[in-house]
């Protein structure tokens, strides 16, 4: 991809200036294990965290000898970088560091796909840099076509009738095409419920193509993110927009799909009264009933949440036991061991539906499928031994769907190629270790691992994934047998966005090999690590990051969490390995 975006990446470790001492500083002092970068001092102390990554980022852009980049900084006032416009903060708890998340603009329009991640020590000192950006040239900035007829451009291509209302948040962005490096304006449609056409010669048999994420086809209508050349109408890019006081708590008990008794947190409907409910408020988790209410129909989120007339809730509930168990278990996990307060990091409310039909997608009451939909986890249910068992049984799935969540408010990486695909390897790694980290007869032992994510969800038995194998599912394992998009054709259903759930694989393989690497007799790493590793790698990504860039985030991660480690080097080693040995190697 010689003509995407310009890349850059900076880490105070590598600094040539100062260079890495790792015995110089202790970790407390600066998280890196190295010595501070020698900047131009600011005029003023830093008044702000935005103040000190824009200053930063301007020092590094300037330090840069691309005329692009160099271009992106405003000489009269440095310590603003103009084309930059702040998006989020986050505390990185398991560094001790914060995060500073910047989309770049031009001419006051966002660049797709664009942006810049500062991360500076509790004192604002530099500790990494990590962005895609470039200068916009050779496109007129004002549009010719309005966004009502890009939207209709989007209707004569897809062969559907969209609601004039569906496009109301569109927006002019800048899109730089990766095949040509040419430069667009572009009518941005965010969740346009019309599906690309499929071409007429794709027959293609691989499962994900044909079948979403191997559960079957979603149940839900049909959202794309469509960008539309807003000069000539031509439909440039899509891709996927579906991969997000307390009361007193009771404790509860009941039966789960795999029937075995558990017990979890749910609250009274009444503080005088004895009927239960899947309502826990410590943990901000609530489960809901659909009653095998059809998707199709939209019904409403049932006005309360699933209840037993006492604190058993016994066998008649096991979908909802399930589901409400296993939703806890995922907020806890992200809550103790990587430190993020739910979902998106705010505390939201975790709510599952269980029992979901879809009758355009398959005769009810069975419904191969869960997922993360409208911020909530949809369950569907299969025929098993006489009986329906709801998806809520499985962890590991349900893990993956709310890491997509995750996804959605951190690095919001595209759902189509090499993004897609990281996307989906994210969800996977955190499916994977969530459900071992509860499940496995040693969790801090992967030799006693089960590596498969959706057990025996295919027709013939096998999972949908194998971590250890990727072979084993038709899935490769290095880059020689990645499957890219032929010269000119666009990611899509009929090609999986891209292959991404194909491509995936190869980026599984790269950490299960961190998980299992050995040296002298023992682990590397700890789950622990390789979980914090490789969630704030994905939470420091830009949209549009490749397999290069993900290893390379996960090592700027390491050289701050390891900052104070002897080991750090053979463990960054390790990392590079692990990612060699499947083909992938930094940019």
């Amino acid at each position: 991809m010689s003509a995407s975006l310009e890349s850059l990446h900076y880490h105070v470790a590598d600094d040539p200036v100062t260079g890495p001492d790792v015995s110089a500083r202790s970790r407390e002092s600066f998280p890196a294990g190295a010595a501070p970068p020698e900047f131009d001092a600011p005029a003023v102390p830093f008044t702000s965290n935005e103040a000190a990554a824009r200053f930063y980022l301007d020092q590094i852009l300037r330090r840069d000898n691309r005329p692009a980049l160099e271009s992106l900084v405003e000489p009269q006032r440095a310590e603003r970088v103009p084309s930059l416009i702040l998006e989020s903060e986050q505390d990185l708890r398991r560094l001790g560091t914060r995060q500073v998340r910047f989309a770049q603009t031009a001419r006051s329009i966002p660049v797709f796909g664009a942006g810049a991640v500062v991360e500076l020590t509790e004192s604002r000192e530099l500790v990494s840099v990590n962005a895609r950006l470039d200068e916009v040239s050779g496109v007129d900035p004002v549009e010719s076509l309005s966004r009502s007829e890009a939207l209709e451009r989007v209707a004569r291509y897809t062969g559907v009738d969209i609601y004039p209302e569906a496009g109301v948040g569109g927006r002019l962005n800048f899109y730089k095409d990766e095949d040509t490096g040419s430069w667009h304006l572009a009518w941005f449609l965010p969740e346009i419920p019309a599906e690309p056409p499929r071409p007429a010669a794709d027959v293609d048999t691989d499962i994900e193509a044909t079948e979403g994420h191997g559960l079957g086809r979603r149940p839900i209508p049909p959202s794309f993110h469509y960008l539309v050349d807003a000069h000539d109408g031509e439909i440039l890019y899509y891709y996927s927009a579906v991969p997000t006081a307390l009361p007193r708590p009771t404790r509860c008990k009941g039966t789960d799909e795999n029937g075995v008794e558990q017990t979890f947190l749910g609250k009274l409907a009444s503080p005088a009264g004895t009927t239960c409910q899947l309502d826990d408020p410590l943990r901000a988790v609530r489960t809901y009933d659909l009653e095998f209410a059809d998707l199709d129909s939209g019904p409403p989120v049932p006005n309360l949440p699933v209840q037993a007339d006492s604190s058993d809730f016994g066998t008649a509930n096991r979908a909802a036991v399930s589901a409400h168990l296993n939703a806890s278990r995922v907020q806890d996990f992200y809550k103790a061991v990587l430190q993020r307060d739910g979902i998106d990091d705010q505390g939201m409310d975790l709510v599952s539906l269980v029992n979901a039909t879809a009758s355009s997608m398959e005769r009810p009451p069975g419904l191969l499928n869960a997922f993360w939909w409208k911020r909530k986890m949809w369950y569907g249910q299969i025929q098993r031994n006489g009986r329906l068992v709801s998806l809520s049984r499985y962890l590991d799935i349900i893990g993956h769907e709310l890491t997509h969540g995750v996804i959605e408010s951190t690095s919001k990486l595209v759902y189509a190629t090499q993004s897609g695909a990281l996307n989906e390897s994210f969800a996977d790694i955190a499916g994977i270790i969530i459900n071992n980290w509860y499940n496995a007869p040693d969790s801090e032992d992967v030799g006693t691992w089960n590596w498969e994510l959706g057990a025996g969800l295919r027709n013939d038995g096998r999972p949908l994934r194998d971590f250890a194998d990727p072979a084993r599912t038709g899935h490769p394992g290095h880059m020689d047998q990645f499957r890219a998009l032929s010269p000119g054709e666009r990611p899509g259903p009929g090609n999986d966005q891209g292959w991404v759930h194909r491509n995936s694989n190869i980026h599984n393989k790269a950490v299960h090999n961190l998980l299992t690497m050995s040296k002298n007799g023992e682990r590397v790493f700890r789950v622990q690590d390789v979980a914090v590793l490789t969630y704030l790698a994905m939470a420091r990504l830009t949209p549009r990051a490749t397999f290069a860039e993900a290893l390379q985030s996960i090592v700027d991660v390491a050289r701050t969490y390891f900052g104070g480690d002897p080991d750090r080097k053979d463990k960054i080693d390790a990392i590079r390995e692990a990612y060699r040995l499947v083909g992938i190697s930094s940019p």
